[in-house]
């Protein structure tokens, strides 16, 4: 394992690539000395033990090596979340200093004592902030509220102040670090512009992006709208496969594999045989286990129809059909419909691919022309990315699992080995053909190694060579043996022909896909990125499209944009009434955490709760500034927790001063403890602590439920369902319903095998803690 000092080099090197090439050294802060002069003044400082500052000056070394891996995974927003990683790398240094400092008495006091764990908080929803829009699965959210810029200026302007109360003088090599999240945003709208082309009944037109980008006084207004209509089908479906995919595999993985509860869950439906028709004139496929069908009602309609065979479990291909079948409008997965049942035998049913296979494409085509391996290529691509989104690995990615339609679209089908990204290792068996695709840390077969999307971007990589070449991977040799050796000890790849006509940009992208390293493997999403763009290349080459009329607009300079999260002094001004830090020993808000967290093994508290508690109040009744910074946020909720609770002495105004507290923190921006939302929802439901509003608990409750809340999704559900806010909508009430259920909520499938098709009929609305169960952050 490396230690601490080895992870900073690591993290410091990191730093320096990013920094490079950075246009010149900046200060970003300056003494505060006017803030810290009039704090001083109305108080003298009271000296507090080096030794208790040390837990905080770690626990920002241990932020700042998350944040490292977590920039090192981003796979959206790099530039900003260098910026943010930037920041914190210089303040990591500044705290670091005050180990060599320790004799500078007139610093370790109860006042930075405080303005420190203030700025560790900032950190922290800093790392939180990065992990969110790193991802696309949590960065649609961010998209779809138009907050990422907005979010970004509020940390900023946070932890500048922070910093500057603490007399950090802090310089890093900085670039404008709204030009580059400009520029992210110019980079994600690109790729959801070449995303948009395989995504069907999609809400958003991003065909003129590329265009307005160009406008040399562009506005990002347009730019924000584009990526905020994102399809709001694409964002759901994203949301629900998610939830499905978790609990199908919680209950696949149990011993029982549970498949009575699953089918509740789910409520799946065989197909019925009677309204498809066998088509006698096509040959059977894949050596008469693959026969095409078509609708009896419209025999335009063509399926697949699949042997399901003996070892093949029909429940378990059934199950991932529940989950597949969420991808019908995603344009480069195959079509998945359902099981059917023909006497004792069952098959799956898909959608038809008239061309077959890419290799049997690509073999009895006359000419595969470069054009067309590059769209082929792209879509491929865009179909791992779509999986990517959803967190779903294929595992098996060759030739034979791809299916040309009679459009010459590629899909990515056969998905019998997928599973959700973070399942159980899967004892893949090794055949000739996986083999030939096969990542040489997967061909080393050491035990419990995980199939990851490293793995997948490996295979992808030798699919695309064989695309270029039109030619089987280690073609004439059918030695599993001699193969793996190659690959695994010899680190042979199969190398381009001389006079391959294929894009430079396309063969480099090949050659680091299937590097021997994992880690120098680029993203799926990057190998998306350089596809498309070889493809708009080679198109507009083609079409021989130039721009005929150059603006002059372009050559002129730009003023250098001014700083728009300049530092608001009075806002983040130290309270006056400092804690007495004895009272509760000295303990930091995080550990305070900690010791509320902490259970026996009968699920008992076993934390030292009643010092933990002294700690939330103190930090909740400091002074009220404009805003409440991080400290009294984080106090204010577990205040709030521990009197609804019952766990401390209950104040005259107990349901008021609750409903107060959860509201602050649940309209905190920063979105710390999203549960807050749940619990004033709550609140404003029964009208406790504040007058009844069932419209303003609906909108609590929907904002908690994109955070995840199963029993937020079932109060909305009922509230759209039995119109208790004044207005019905069952669509939306069907839609939580289910997101309830697949997130394995028992009143929310209660509902589903009672009351579905009973529109009028009342559920009961899950409140009071006590008697639903609820997720382990609202327990806690």
């Amino acid at each position: 394992m490396e230690d601490d000092g080895s992870k900073r080099n690591k993290a410091a090197a990191t730093f320096e690539k990013i920094a490079d090439g950075a246009s010149s050294l900046t200060n970003l802060m300056q003494s505060a000395g006017t803030t810290i002069g009039a704090a001083v003044e109305a108080g003298a400082p009271i000296v507090v033990p080096f030794t208790k500052f040390l837990p905080l000056i770690s626990e920002i070394g241990n932020i700042f090596n998350e944040i490292v891996d977590l920039s090192q995974a981003a796979e959206h927003n790099k530039r900003t979340c260098d910026a943010l990683l930037h920041r914190v790398y210089a303040a990591d240094l500044a705290v670091l200093d005050l180990k060599v400092q320790r004799n500078k008495k007139d610093f370790f006091n109860n006042k930075n004592y405080l303005c420190l764990q203030n700025l560790v908080n900032i950190i922290t929803q800093i790392k939180k902030f990065i992990s969110d829009i790193s991802q696309m699965k949590s960065l649609i959210k961010y998209i779809q509220a138009k907050s990422i810029e907005k979010t970004f200026k509020e940390l900023c302007k946070e932890f500048d102040s922070c910093v500057n109360v603490l007399s950090f003088s802090i310089n890093v090599k900085s670039t404008d670090e709204l030009e580059q999240l400009k520029e992210d945003q110019k980079e994600l709208a690109k790729y959801l512009e070449g995303m948009e082309a395989g995504i069907k009944k999609i809400d958003v037109d991003v065909s003129n992006i590329k265009s307005e980008l160009k406008e040399s006084k562009e506005d990002t207004k347009e730019m924000k709208t584009c990526l905020t209509n994102l399809s709001k089908e694409f964002s759901s479906t994203v949301v629900k496969v998610n939830a499905m995919n978790i609990t199908m595999e919680k209950f696949m993985n149990a011993s029982s594999q549970n498949q009575r509860k699953i089918d509740n869950i789910f409520q799946v439906q065989s197909l019925k045989l009677s309204d498809y028709e066998r088509d006698d004139y096509e040959k059977p496929r894949k050596g008469g286990r693959v026969f095409k069908w078509y609708n009896v009602k419209n025999k335009g309609e063509e399926f697949a129809f699949k042997t399901i065979s003996d070892k093949e479990d029909q429940k378990i291909v059934q199950n991932q059909v529940t989950i597949l079948r969420e991808l019908h409008d995603w344009q480069n997965i195959i079509k998945f419909y359902g099981v059917v049942n023909d006497g004792n035998k069952w098959f799956l049913v898909t959608e038809w691919a008239e061309c077959g296979n890419l290799r049997e494409f690509y073999k009895s085509k006359n000419h595969f022309d470069l054009k067309l391996k590059l769209r082929i290529s792209l879509d491929i691509a865009r179909g791992l990315n779509f999986l990517r989104t959803v967190e779903i690995v294929h595992r098996d990615i060759r030739a034979e699992n791809i299916l040309i339609t009679i459009h010459e679209t590629a899909k990515l089908a056969n998905f019998k080995l997928a599973r959700y990204l973070t399942a159980a290792t899967l004892n893949q068996s090794q055949n000739l053909e996986r083999v030939r695709y096969c990542a040489p840390e997967l061909l080393e077969r050491a035990p419990n190694y995980k199939y990851d999307q490293k793995c997948e971007v490996y295979s992808f990589g030798i699919l695309l060579w064989e695309i270029a070449e039109e030619r089987i991977p280690y073609e004439g040799n059918d030695d599993i043996l001699d193969i793996t050796d190659r690959v695994r000890n010899k680190v042979y790849r199969e190398p381009f022909s001389e006079d391959n006509p294929i894009p430079d940009e396309f063969k480099q992208l090949e050659i680091e896909a299937v590097h021997h390293d994992p880690d120098f493997r680029p993203k799926i999403t990057k190998m998306f990125e350089v596809l498309n763009n070889c493809f708009k290349k080679l198109s507009q080459d083609a079409s021989g499209s130039i721009n005929s009329n150059p603006s002059r607009k372009g050559s002129m300079k730009k003023p250098p944009p001014k700083r728009a999260y300049s530092i608001d002094q009075d806002t983040y001004a130290i309270p006056i009434n400092l804690p007495d830090f004895e009272s509760f020993k000295y303990m930091t808000l995080t550990e305070a955490a900690k010791q509320h967290k902490m259970i026996d093994k009968n699920g008992k508290p076993a934390g030292d709760v009643k010092t933990a508690y002294k700690c939330f109040e103190a930090y909740a009744n400091l002074s009220k500034t404009n805003t409440a910074n991080r400290n009294q946020i984080k106090a204010k909720y577990y205040k709030a927790y521990y009197i609804s609770r019952g766990l401390v002495e209950s104040p005259p105004n107990k349901d008021e001063i609750v409903a107060e507290l959860f509201k602050e923190v649940a309209d905190d921006e920063a979105n710390e403890f999203p549960e807050a939302k749940v619990r004033y929802g709550d609140c404003l439901y029964n009208g406790k602590g504040v007058e009844q509003n069932f419209s303003e608990a609906l909108k609590y409750f929907e904002k908690a439920a994109e955070d995840g809340f199963k029993v937020a999704m079932y109060n909305a559900g009922n509230i759209y369902y039995n119109g208790i806010s004044g207005v019905k909508d069952k669509e939306k009430a069907i839609y939580y319903m289910k997101l309830a259920a697949y997130n394995d909520y028992e009143p929310a499938i209660k509902f589903f095998l009672e009351c579905y098709v009973q529109f009028f009929v009342n559920i009961p609305f899950v409140t009071g803690y006590n008697e639903v169960s609820v997720p382990e952050s609202l327990a806690q």
